[in-house]
């Protein structure tokens, strides 16, 4: 498995493994995601919280947060796998199971003891995941390790919503098709707006057209950058820089090292 593409209509896995200390700032979670380490620790920071994952603990990742994540390898290295679940998927779950999650524990535990009902109902999806399984299939799975979850009290991170308006409208419309020579104008038509009348919105919330795509694509280059398998410079063409120095720069600028240096953790 490879690192997940964050396609927002299907469950993907991936798996993410490094030989030397991963240290990247301000990693993007574009949709909601599970995490287990099965070798070596995973270190989160969420502003002030630091949260620690070894083998025996799952991490939930909320659509929307923004971490600083060290990948600390043990002596045989760092693995982790990883599975990103659409929105929809979670929205079927609230309506279904709705008074079940209001005996939720109080807090925001994002790395939660792994207890053998949730590992067994984690092993399961998967096991469905590598097999490729029908989406039916799967999606049967990954809602029983979310039924788990519940039932343990654990699952209440994973189900806060990312912030809502027109900037998540916006960035699930680019997540559509990242590489497209998407303009503010073409995402304005597309959502039924004026340019100008989206570019106000996206302010007054704080944001801008070109700052969620770049974000976007950048959070989309780190994932391949990880995987290991695209030339950086066409990573850098894609992610909508002509120079790959440009794109390193900014890379760097952004996570605390150039796609280089951490290929060379990999």
């Amino acid at each position: 498995m490879s690192a997940p593409s964050h396609r927002i209509s299907r469950i993907e896995a991936g798996e993410i493994r490094a030989r030397l200390p991963q240290n990247i700032k301000r990693v993007p979670v574009f949709a909601p995601a599970l995490c287990r380490v099965r070798l070596g620790v995973k270190r989160i920071w969420l502003g002030e919280r630091e949260m620690s994952a070894g083998p025996e603990r799952l991490v939930l990742l909320p659509a929307g947060i923004e971490a600083d994540i060290a990948n600390l390898p043990g002596p045989d290295g760092y693995l982790a796998d990883i599975v990103s679940l659409p929105p929809g998927l979670l929205n079927d779950f609230r309506l279904r199971h709705g008074p079940l999650l209001l005996q939720q524990r109080p807090g925001f535990e994002l790395c939660p003891r792994l207890e053998p009902r949730v590992e067994s109902a984690w092993n399961a999806l998967l096991d469905s995941l590598r097999a490729n399984d029908p989406p039916e299939m799967s999606a049967h799975h990954a809602c029983g390790v979310l039924l788990a979850l519940a039932l343990a009290g654990q699952i209440e991170p994973l189900l806060r919503p990312a912030a809502g308006g027109i900037t998540e409208r916006v960035r699930h419309l680019l997540l559509l098709d990242p590489a497209a020579s998407w303009s503010v104008d073409m995402a304005a038509r597309r959502l039924n707006q004026g340019a100008s009348t989206l570019r106000r919105h996206l302010a007054e919330e704080g944001s801008s057209f070109r700052g969620i795509l770049e974000s976007l694509r950048m959070g989309l280059a780190l994932q391949q950058v990880q995987n290991g398998e695209r030339a950086i410079a066409d990573i850098a063409v894609s992610s909508g820089y002509a120079s790959a120095s440009r794109f390193s720069a900014r890379f760097r600028q952004r996570y605390g090292l150039t796609p280089s240096e951490l290929r060379r953790t990999l």
